[in-house]
C-alpha cells in the first residue's frame, strides 16, 4: 500500500503518537518502536507474552532486528501453539503500561520468535495517576446517616475517585464531608460487575466535569485489604485501556 492510499489515522500513527480516550497513546512509527525496544533491552525490563487464554511469566527480549524479535521461551509455553497474534506487555521505569502487537513466527527449544511490532500502545498517566472508568460505573455510600446512590464515577486512582452527580438538582457534597460504607461498582466485559468496598472516605475538592456536572474528589481512608483491592482494579482497568488502544485502527 502506498503512503497516499493510507487513511489519515494510519498516516498519523506512522508519523508519531496518536492520543485516544482514557490516556491511551498509540503509534506505528518504526523509529519510536525501535527506541522502545532498545530501552527495554538496555534497562533489562521484564516482559510478558499475552494471547487469548494465556499470559506468560517474566521473560526478556534477547535480541531484535531484521524484522523479528527473539524472546526467552516461557517455561509454561503451550505445546503446539500455531503462528498467531500476540502482545508483548511490560511496565517501564516510569511505571507506565506498554503493549506491542506482534505475530508469532516460530518456537525453538529456548526461544519464541515474533515479527517486529505492528503497533505500540502506551498508557499515559496524568500527574495524579487517575484512570478513567467504564461508562456506567457507579458508587453508593452513606453520608450524614443517609444512603446516597445518585452518583456516578468519572475516574479512580490508587487512593481516591471522582464522584459526579447524575441529577444536578440532587443534593451534592461539601469539602471535608465524611463518607462511609462506600461501594464502587464497575461494569466489565462479560456484563458482570466488579465491586470494591471501602469503609471510609473524605471529600477533598469540588469541581465540574466536561458535561458541567457537579463533581467531588474523594480521598479514601484505606485499610490494607481495601488498598489491595482498589489497586487490583486500577491495574485491570489500565490493561483494558491498553487493549482498547490496540483495537483502534
Amino acid at each position: 500500500m502506498t503512503t497516499s492510499a493510507l487513511s489519515a489515522d494510519d498516516k498519523a500513527l506512522l508519523a508519531g503518537w496518536v492520543e485516544y480516550d482514557g490516556g491511551v497513546h498509540a503509534t506505528r512509527s518504526e523509529q519510536i518502536i525501535q527506541q522502545a525496544l532498545r530501552t527495554v533491552q538496555k534497562q533489562h525490563i521484564f516482559c510478558s507474552v499475552v494471547t487469548k487464554g494465556y499470559e506468560s511469566g517474566q521473560v526478556i527480549i534477547v535480541e531484535f532486528g531484521g524484522g523479528r524479535i527473539v524472546l526467552d521461551r516461557p517455561v509454561d509455553w503451550p505445546d503446539g501453539m500455531k503462528p498467531q497474534p500476540l502482545r508483548i506487555l511490560f511496565k517501564d521505569r516510569a511505571q507506565l503500561w506498554n503493549q506491542m502487537a506482534v505475530k508469532l513466527l516460530e518456537v525453538t527449544g529456548d526461544s519464541i520468535i515474533t515479527t517486529m511490532p505492528l503497533k505500540y500502545v502506551r498508557l499515559q498517566r496524568r500527574s495524579n495517576y487517575r484512570v478513567d472508568v467504564p461508562r456506567g460505573s457507579k458508587v453508593v455510600f452513606r453520608h450524614r446517616d443517609q444512603v446516597k446512590s445518585h452518583f456516578i464515577l468519572e475516574n479512580i486512582s490508587a487512593n481516591g475517585a471522582l464522584f459526579c452527580l447524575e441529577d444536578r438538582k440532587a443534593m451534592g457534597l461539601e469539602v471535608d464531608d465524611q463518607l462511609s460504607e462506600i461501594t464502587l461498582s464497575f461494569p466489565c466485559e462479560d456484563d458482570e460487575l466488579i465491586r470494591v468496598r471501602i469503609k471510609d472516605g473524605r471529600v477533598v475538592r469540588t469541581c465540574e466535569n466536561e458535561r458541567r456536572e457537579p463533581c467531588f474528589g474523594v480521598f479514601f481512608l484505606l485499610q490494607p485489604r481495601e488498598e489491595k483491592d482498589l489497586m487490583q482494579y486500577v491495574r485491570l482497568r489500565e490493561r483494558e485501556l491498553l487493549r482498547r488502544g490496540m483495537a483502534e485502527e
